[in-house]
């Protein structure tokens, strides 16, 4: 069935309509491939073929659903509102509710740190392809595991601190300290606050390109079968 989904595994398959009686029912689902994966910094991108911000009444291409931010977020800018998809904590999500886990620099200056929200199955996916690939960058207070996403906890990630969503939108890579002003703006074309020059880009590189290579897809084969 769809449920299998493969770190490294390429996606793909046919896109289905949801059908009847199951949540999110008419919306497109499935389909999206490794290569469509990327989005930016802002929510609602890593859609194939959709630009525009936020996630209400998208499809699925990847089957996995949008992360979600808090809801006094979503007041401040109510593109941010993905509420439709229930809480963090809904068992219902696709690959499980959300986690994140922390990802910190071994370089004493900076000591940068990361974080990556997705769900469940993903989290612990990606721990394991990071800690694979990019353990020489990596502190050992890293995480080894996933924490729960508690989106109303003061050290949890922050909309505004996304450095890349992928997957449409339902992984996204966060940096401590980082404010892109773009995020609660009116302006619609602001651009994007710059990052800080003192981050460890060795650090951010691996995880960029390990988690583009390795997040884990659902395969096209089993999507249909």
């Amino acid at each position: 069935g769809k449920s299998s989904a493969t770190a490294y595994g390429g996606g793909g398959g046919e896109s289905i309509v949801i059908p009847d009686g199951q949540p999110f029912a008419g919306r497109s689902a499935g389909g999206g491939t490794r290569g469509q994966i990327f989005g930016n910094r802002t929510y609602g991108s890593g859609y194939p073929g959709i630009t525009g911000y936020g996630v209400s009444g998208r499809g699925f291409p990847f089957w996995f659903w949008p992360v979600v931010w808090s809801d006094t977020a979503a007041e401040r800018q109510p593109y941010l509102n993905g509420s439709e998809y229930g809480n963090a904590s809904n068992t219902s999500r696709f690959g499980g509710p959300l986690m994140e886990a922390t990802f910190i620099s071994n370089s004493s200056s900076p000591n940068t740190t990361f974080h990556v929200l997705s769900d469940n199955s993903t989290v612990t996916s990606l721990i394991q392809s990071i800690d694979a690939n990019c353990s020489h960058y990596l502190s050992s207070s890293s995480s080894s595991s996933p924490t729960p996403f508690d989106v109303n906890s003061a050290n949890a990630p922050q909309p505004e601190q996304a450095i890349q969503y992928y997957r449409a939108s339902s992984v996204v890579l966060t940096l401590d300290g980082y404010n892109n002003s773009a995020t609660f703006s009116s302006n619609a074309n602001m651009i994007d606050s710059p990052l800080p020059s003192n981050m460890d880009m060795n650090l951010s590189v691996c995880l960029n390109q390990t988690i583009a290579q390795a997040v884990p897809l659902v395969d096209g084969a089993l999507a249909s079968s």
